[in-house]
C-alpha cells in the first residue's frame, strides 16, 4: 500500500510509520488522540483485507508513502503538493523495496500519488489520466504549494482498475482510506469499480 506523506491530516503530528500502522500491532489505546490514530491503522488493514478478500495477514502487508519527507501543511481544504524531487526519491525507494522481496500487488492511494506513478514511469501509461491529473499552475505557484488536478474527476477513469507496472507487479489505484468505506458521492462514483476490483482479485487468486 502506497500512501501520500507522513503528516497527519489537521494535525502537526508526523507519523513515524506509514498510516501509523505500528499501532495496529499494539494494545488498543485509551486516549482519544491515540485512539483516532489506531482507527486509521485499523481502517487501512481492513481496507486491504476487503479488497483482497482477506487473502493476506497483516504481517504480510507492506505500507509506505510515496513521500516520506515532512511537507508543509496545504491551505485549508487543499491537498499538499508532493514536489517532483520527493516523488522521484519515493519511487526509487519503492523500486529498491520491490527488489528485496516478492510482491504480488500494489495498491496506490490518492489521485496525486497515482499521477506521479504515471508521470515517473512506474505505470505502463493508459489513456490521458496523466495529462488530466497534472498539477494546476495556480497550485504550484501558491505559498505553500498545493495539488489540484487540471481536470476534475480524472481519478474516476482509473480508480480500482488494474494497471501494469514497469516492475512487473499489477497495481490498483484506490481512493484514500479517509473516504473508505465508500458512502454517498464516493459510493456513487466508485462503488461499481470497487466491487469489480474485489471480484477480479478474488477470481485471479491475488
Amino acid at each position: 500500500m502506497i500512501g501520500h506523506d507522513p503528516r497527519l491530516r489537521d494535525s502537526e503530528a508526523l507519523a513515524n510509520h506509514a498510516f501509523v500502522a505500528d499501532l495496529f500491532f499494539k494494545p488498543i489505546p485509551i486516549r482519544g488522540s491515540e485512539l483516532a490514530k489506531y482507527g486509521l491503522a485499523r481502517a487501512v488493514y481492513a481496507y486491504i483485507g476487503e479488497l483482497t478478500s482477506y487473502r493476506y495477514t497483516a504481517s504480510q502487508l507492506v505500507l509506505t508513502n510515496l513521500c516520506n519527507d515532512h511537507l508543509p501543511h496545504a491551505p485549508k481544504g487543499r491537498v499538499v503538493l508532493i514536489p517532483q524531487t520527493q516523488a522521484e526519491e519515493g519511487l526509487a525507494d519503492l523500486r529498491r523495496l520491490i527488489s528485496l522481496a516478492r510482491f504480488e500487488l500494489v495498491f496506490a492511494m490518492s489521485e496525486q500519488v497515482n499521477y506521479w506513478l504515471h508521470a515517473l514511469g512506474f505505470y505502463v501509461s493508459r489513456g490521458r489520466f496523466e495529462q488530466k491529473s497534472a498539477p494546476k499552475v495556480r497550485g504550484l505557484q501558491h505559498k505553500p504549494p498545493f495539488y489540484e488536478p487540471r481536470e476534475p474527476r480524472a481519478f474516476q477513469s482509473i480508480a480500482y482498475l488494474r494497471h501494469e507496472t514497469t516492475a512487473g507487479i499489477p497495481a490498483y489505484p484506490i481512493v484514500h482510506v479517509r473516504s473508505w468505506p465508500l458512502r454517498g458521492p464516493f459510493q456513487k462514483a466508485y462503488g461499481r469499480p470497487y466491487a469489480n476490483c474485489i471480484s477480479e482479485l478474488k477470481r485471479d487468486g491475488a
